[in-house]
C-alpha cells in the first residue's frame, strides 16, 4: 500500500497532468485566434461555391436556371462561418469551465485518501454511533473495522459536492485562523459555489454557449484552490514532495573511487 507522501506526491502529479488539458485547450484557442478564422471562411466559401452549382439550392435561393445571387452567397458563407467561430470559443471556454471543476474535485477527494492514510484515527468520530454485526465483532480487528467504516464514509463523500470534501479536508486538517499560505489568494466559499453554479448550468441548463466572462479569473482561482489545498495538508501531516520522484529520476548513487596503488 502506498505511504501518505507517495500519495501526497501522486495527487499533485495527476493534478498538474490533468491541469494540462485545461492549458492546452486555452493555449489552442489562443494560438489559433488569428489562423481559424480564415480557415473556416475559406472552408465555407468552397461548400458555398459548390452548393452554388446544385440546381436545388439555386432554386431555393431564386432560379434553379440562374447562378445564385454572389452578395447573398456572400452573406451566408460570413454568417455561417461567424457562427462555427463564435460556437467553437464558447464551447472550448464551457469545457474549460468543467474539466477545471472536475480536476479540482478529484484532487479533493485524493487529499482526503491522503489524510486517511497518514491518519484513519482521526476519522473515528464520524463512526462513534456505527453499529457493528457480531460477525464482524468476531473476525475482524478493530483497525479492519474502521477501515470499511472510512471506505464506506470516502465512497459517500465522493458523490458529494466539492464544497463538502473541502469542509471535510478543513475538519481534519485543522489549519491556524485565517490560515493563507499563497499570496494573491484567499479561499471563498461563495467564490466556488458561483464558479460551480456557472458549471452546474453549461451541464444541466443546456448553457454551453453562454458567454463567461471572467472565465481566465476563474481558471486561474481553481488552481490556486488546488494548490491551496496541497498546502492545507502539508501543514498538517509535513508532507513533501520529492522532485526527482516526481520526474521519475533515479536517485544518484555515490561513485566508486578506485585508489591507485602507492
Amino acid at each position: 500500500m502506498a505511504t501518505a507522501e507517495e500519495q501526497f506526491l501522486e495527487t499533485f502529479r495527476r493534478f498538474n497532468n490533468n491541469w494540462n488539458l485545461v492549458l492546452s485547450l486555452r493555449q489552442f484557442l489562443a494560438a489559433t485566434g488569428t489562423i481559424a478564422p480564415l480557415a473556416v471562411q475559406e472552408y465555407h466559401a468552397g461548400l458555398m461555391e459548390a452548393a452554388a452549382t446544385e440546381p436545388d439550392f439555386r432554386r431555393i435561393f431564386g432560379d434553379a436556371d440562374k447562378p445564385t445571387d454572389p452578395e447573398v452567397l456572400s452573406f451566408i458563407q460570413t454568417q455561417i462561418t461567424q457562427i462555427v467561430l463564435n460556437n467553437a470559443s464558447t464551447a472550448i471556454d464551457a469545457a474549460s469551465l468543467v474539466f477545471a471543476q472536475s480536476i479540482l474535485d478529484d484532487a479533493a477527494s485524493s487529499y482526503l485518501k491522503v489524510c486517511v492514510t497518514a491518519d484513519p484515527a482521526a476519522w473515528e468520530y464520524m463512526f462513534e454511533n456505527k453499529q457493528v454485526s457480531v460477525k464482524d465483532f468476531k473476525t475482524k480487528t478493530f483497525e479492519q473495522v474502521r477501515a470499511n467504516f472510512i471506505e464506506d464514509r470516502l465512497k459517500q463523500i465522493g458523490r458529494e459536492s466539492l464544497l463538502t470534501k473541502i469542509s471535510l479536508l478543513f475538519e481534519l486538517c485543522a489549519p491556524p485562523k485565517d490560515y493563507s499560505p499563497m499570496n494573491n489568494y484567499q479561499y471563498s466559499e461563495d467564490r466556488l459555489k458561483t464558479i460551480d453554479g456557472q458549471r452546474h448550468r453549461i451541464i444541466h441548463e443546456n448553457a454551453a454557449g453562454t458567454p463567461l466572462p471572467t472565465l481566465a479569473d476563474d481558471l486561474e482561482y481553481l488552481q490556486k484552490t488546488a494548490w491551496f489545498l496541497m498546502g492545507l495538508v502539508n501543514q498538517k501531516y509535513k508532507l513533501k514532495i520529492d522532485m526527482r520522484q516526481y520526474f521519475n529520476l533515479q536517485t544518484a548513487t555515490p561513485q566508486e573511487v578506485t585508489l591507485p596503488e602507492s
